[in-house]
C-alpha cells in the first residue's frame, strides 16, 4: 500500500502522539501476531456467579449508583452440535451493581429460556427457529418442530417496561420478536416467558394473524413514561396482507395500537430499530425482505432474507403520534441496523441520523466460521457511512447527506453500535459514540471506540489499545447541581473489554470528553461478546 507524504507524516505523528490512536499500514503487519485473544470473544463461557465484588484501580465517584446490565451470546455449542452464526449463541446476562459507597458487584447468568433449558438437558441444540443453520443441521422432523416452536432466544437487549405490579418496572430480555423473558435485575434470575397481548388483535384476527417480529430497541415516548415499539403480524390466511403496527407500551400488560399499515406478502421488511421525536415515529424499511416461504424448509431466518436493493428503494414511514396518520416517503436503497437519534427543527424538518451500508451483506458475513478465521474476517468490510436524513413533511423529497471523514481520526465516521447521552433523546444533539472494527482498514480485530462531533466543534476522539476488544458503550451523564449545568458530553462511558493478551475481561470507565480511561476493574471471569445493554439508575 502506498501513501502520500502527507499521509505518512500524519500516521507517524498519530502513532507517537497516543498509543491508542495508532493506525497501522498493511506493511507493518508482517510477521506480527495481531489478533491475540480475539477469538475468545466467540468462545463459550459457562461460568455463572452472583454479586462477586470487583475493585477499580482508582476510587470511582460515589454518585455513580445503579446497575449496568448487558446481554449477548455466551455459549455457542451443546454436545456435538454448534451454531454457525454469532446471532444465535445462548443469551447470557452480565451486570455491574454500583452501590454508591464505592462498592461494585458483578454477576453473570444465562437466560433460562425454554430453548436453553431444553438444549442443556438434552445435551444438544434443541430445535427452534434460529438466524443461521446449526452444524450438523436439523433433520426434517427437527425443522418442523423448530417452526412450531418459533424463536425463543432473547440474547440481544435488556429493557425496563412500565409495570402495574412493580414500582421499579419489569425488566425483560429482548430479541427482534414479539415475545420476551422477564428477569430479576438484581440476581439475573429468569422469572418467566411473556407473550404480550394486543387488544385490537383479539377475536377473528387472532386466527388470521400471527404476531411475530418486533424490535429489540424500544424507545421512550417523549414526555411520557410510555415506550414505543412495533409489531409485524404475519397473515396465515392466503390473500391477506401482512400488517405492521406502531405499538405504545403503557405497561408490560397494557399495550395499544397507535397506527397500522399493510405490506405485501413478499415484502415484510427487516427492521432492527427506529426513531422517535416529540411528535413523530419514523421507520426506515430497507429493501431487505423476509420471505416466509423460503424460511419454511430450513427454519433459519437468514435463508428467508432477500436483498432487493437492485429493484427497490427504501421506504420511510413517518407516523404522527397524535393522529396515527402514516405518511410514506422514498429514499435510495441502503441497509442499517441502528438508528442513532432523531429530532425536529424549528423549520418543521425531521432530522434522522444513522450508520448506513450499501447492502445487507454485513449480517450475512457475521458467521462463526468467518469470525474465527483471521484471513477470512480480514476480508470483511464492516464500515458504515454516517448518514443524515432530512424529511420535510410538506415536500416529497428526502434530503440525504453523509458526514465527511476526519483527517485526524479517519475511522470516526465508520462506526456502529451507536450510543448517545439519553438526556438528548429526541432532541437536537452533538455527540454520538460508537464502535469500529478494522479501524486500521486491515485487521478486523483492530476495534476502536470513537466519539463523533456532529456539530463540527472539533471534538472527534478515539480510544484504541492493541489486543483489547471492547463492546458497545453506555453513557452516564455527570450529575446536575444548582451552580452549573453539565455539557452534553460531560459523563462517563461504561464498556466491558476483553484483554486478549491476558484472556481476561475488565470494565472500563472512559471519560466521554477526552475518550481516555478514567477507571478500570478486572472481572472474575471472561466476558464473550455482548450486543446491547442499559444502565438502570434506580437498581442497586
Amino acid at each position: 500500500m502506498t501513501h502520500s507524504l502527507f499521509n505518512v507524516l500524519l500516521l507517524t505523528w498519530t502513532c507517537w502522539t497516543r498509543v491508542e490512536l495508532c493506525l497501522r499500514t498493511r506493511s507493518s503487519h508482517k510477521n506480527v501476531v495481531h489478533d491475540k485473544g480475539f477469538e475468545e470473544l466467540f468462545r463459550t463461557n459457562t461460568e455463572e456467579m452472583e454479586n462477586v465484588p470487583i475493585h477499580f484501580d482508582k476510587p470511582i465517584p460515589r454518585w455513580i449508583t445503579g446497575t449496568l446490565i448487558r446481554n449477548g451470546p455466551g455459549q455457542f455449542e451443546v454436545g456435538n452440535r454448534r451454531f454457525s452464526h454469532m446471532f444465535d449463541g445462548f443469551g447470557k446476562l452480565y451486570s455491574w451493581r454500583f452501590i454508591g459507597n464505592g462498592s461494585v458487584f458483578f454477576s453473570t447468568k444465562f437466560i433460562k429460556s425454554d430453548f436453553y433449558s431444553k438444549s442443556i438437558s438434552q445435551k444438544d441444540i434443541s430445535p427452534y427457529v434460529l438466524f443461521g443453520p446449526t452444524h450438523p443441521r436439523f433433520n426434517h422432523l427437527q425443522v418442523l418442530l423448530a417452526l412450531w416452536r418459533s424463536m425463543d432466544n432473547m440474547n440481544v437487549n435488556i429493557f425496563r417496561f412500565p409495570s402495574q405490579r412493580n414500582k421499579d418496572g419489569d425488566f425483560v430480555s429482548l430479541n427482534d420478536i414479539w415475545d420476551n423473558y422477564e428477569i430479576n435485575p438484581l440476581s439475573l434470575d429468569t422469572i418467566g416467558y411473556q407473550h404480550p397481548k394486543v387488544p385490537s388483535f383479539g377475536g377473528i384476527n387472532s386466527f388470521i394473524f400471527q404476531n411475530i417480529m418486533s424490535s429489540a430497541h424500544p424507545l421512550p415516548e417523549y414526555g411520557t413514561p410510555h415506550l414505543f415499539t412495533y409489531l409485524v403480524s404475519v397473515a396465515v390466511v392466503p390473500g391477506v396482507k401482512h400488517r405492521i403496527s406502531l405499538i405504545r407500551i403503557k405497561s408490560t400488560d397494557d399495550r395499544e395500537v397507535v397506527a397500522q399499515w399493510s405490506v405485501d406478502i413478499h415484502e415484510v421488511p427487516y427492521m432492527h430499530s427506529f426513531s422517535v421525536t416529540p411528535n413523530y415515529v419514523i421507520f426506515f424499511s430497507p429493501p431487505l425482505f423476509v420471505n416466509t416461504k423460503a424460511l419454511l424448509p430450513t427454519a433459519f431466518i437468514s435463508n428467508g432474507l432477500k436483498w432487493q436493493g437492485a429493484r427497490k428503494n427504501m421506504t420511510i414511514h413517518v407516523i404522527e403520534i397524535r393522529t396515527g396518520i402514516v405518511r410514506t416517503f422514498s429514499a435510495p436503497p441502503i441497509f442499517y441496523m441502528h438508528h442513532i437519534n432523531a429530532y425536529e427543527t424549528w423549520t418543521k424538518e425531521i432530522i434522522i441520523d444513522l450508520p448506513t451500508y450499501p447492502d445487507a451483506s454485513l449480517i450475512f458475513d457475521l458467521n462463526m466460521e468467518t469470525l474465527l478465521n483471521r484471513s477470512e474476517r480480514n476480508k470483511l468490510n464492516p464500515h458504515s457511512i454516517l448518514t443524515r436524513y432530512g424529511i420535510n413533511l410538506n415536500r416529497t423529497q428526502v434530503s440525504v447527506k453523509s458526514f465527511p471523514e476526519s483527517a485526524r481520526y479517519p475511522c470516526v465516521t465508520k462506526f456502529d453500535m451507536p450510543v448517545i447521552n439519553e438526556v438528548y433523546r429526541s432532541r437536537n444533539y452533538c455527540y454520538v459514540y460508537g464502535m469500529v472494527p478494522k479501524c486500521d482498514d486491515t485487521q478486523y480485530s483492530y476495534i476502536a471506540l470513537v466519539k463523533k462531533d456532529l456539530c463540527g466543534n472539533g471534538k472527534d476522539r478515539m480510544w484504541f489499545y492493541r489486543y483489547h476488544y471492547p463492546a458497545e458503550m453506555w453513557f452516564i451523564p455527570f450529575p446536575t447541581d444548582n451552580e452549573s449545568k453539565p455539557k452534553e458530553d460531560d459523563g462517563f462511558l461504561l464498556v466491558p473489554v476483553l484483554d486478549g493478551e491476558k484472556n481476561a475481561s475488565y470494565l472500563a470507565v472512559i471519560d466521554a470528553v477526552s475518550m481516555t480511561t478514567a477507571h478500570k476493574a478486572n472481572l472474575p471471569t471472561r466476558v464473550p461478546m455482548t450486543f446491547h445493554g442499559r444502565f438502570f439508575h434506580s437498581i442497586k
